[in-house]
């Protein structure tokens, strides 16, 4: 049964512990990264062993978030490494964890920002209304830290608040959001860099990937939603991998008229996965749940089977309730 936590409570048992595995969600965003690279350095600080736990590799538009490292996994992990305590950051559902799944009932404490949070650790610290998970995780590193962030945790939580709030224009930013980022800005977080690195930088195969979809887009209800379908045939066609499609639910959001945009990509194993985004009053999250999926009312997503993409399609579509 899972208890609800203070930051105070947190900082008490991080502080019993000794030796940390920290889970991010598959697909890892730099919500995720921030959040638990963030708390992996102030553990550190502490003289604390701490490690990541990432189920799939950190996109290469992230890696300068990870000084260029893109896989963590836990059987690389250094051999005199046994964690006494699991945190998940970021991460929603036992789902999230991918191939980590089993991992779900040795959590200790989970931190999430998700509406729809399952409930799966033994303690957790929840809150819908903050803009990202790095809003959690700052006040419990600042509490740790006594006040003493560095500047490379600002620039980490820094990077996951402004990923997370699309550069601050999402309704998500709220007044805290912006004075939590003063604050990380005033610690020596780099952000016209990191800004440049989120929103401006992109790899020749992830403008092969954006191109596709602006090549490939299908309008619906009067131009209202915006789709794509991506194929494993298509990223082997036009050069891109999976990584690559990071940022193509935005490209196909900012259309104009746009109210809900839909991205469906084959994974390797022939399922879909769907991302949703929702710039108007239709709770995307409320959507996703229907195929076990969940998010916040703006972002959400969920998998389907193979096979089930263009029934699951045409049930979204439905449930936007943007008629002709």
């Amino acid at each position: 049964m899972m208890n609800n936590i203070t930051v105070h409570g947190i900082c008490k048992n991080l502080m019993r512990n000794d030796c940390f595995l920290i889970f991010t969600h598959e697909n890892p965003d730099a919500d995720t990264i921030g959040s638990c690279f963030a708390l992996i350095c102030a553990l550190r600080m502490l003289g604390k062993k701490a490690y990541p736990a990432c189920c799939d590799k950190i996109p290469a538009s992230l890696a300068f978030m990870t000084e260029g490292e893109r896989e963590f996994h836990i059987e690389n992990a250094p051999e005199d490494f046994t964690p006494e305590y699991y945190i998940s950051v970021d991460v929603a559902s036992c789902a999230q964890l991918g191939i980590y799944r089993s991992y779900a009932n040795r959590i200790n404490l989970s931190l999430d920002h998700h509406a729809t949070h399952e409930n799966f650790a033994e303690y957790a610290l929840t809150d819908a209304r903050a803009a990202a998970c790095a809003e959690i995780v700052y006040h419990i590193i600042n509490r740790l830290l006594n006040g003493e962030i560095t500047e490379k945790i600002a620039s980490l939580l820094y990077a996951a608040l402004a990923a997370d709030t699309g550069g601050f224009r999402y309704a998500n930013t709220t007044p805290l959001t912006h004075k939590i980022a003063a604050k990380l800005i005033e610690k020596g977080a780099s952000h016209a860099e990191i800004c440049r690195n989120l929103f401006e930088c992109k790899t020749k195969t992830a403008l092969a990937a954006e191109a596709f979809a602006m090549a490939n887009v299908t309008y619906f209800c009067s131009g209202k939603i915006s789709y794509v379908k991506i194929t494993k045939a298509d990223k082997l066609t036009h050069g891109f991998e999976d990584e690559d499609t990071y940022d193509v639910i935005n490209v196909i959001r900012r259309v104009d008229g746009v109210k809900v945009a839909i991205l469906i990509r084959e994974k390797d194993d022939g399922t879909y996965k769907i991302s949703t985004r929702s710039s108007c009053e239709i709770d995307v999250s409320k959507i996703c749940a229907i195929f076990g999926g969940g998010g916040h009312a703006g972002a959400a997503g969920c998998s389907v089977a193979p096979g089930m993409a263009d029934s699951a399609l045409e049930r979204i579509i439905k449930e936007c309730r943007l008629h002709e």
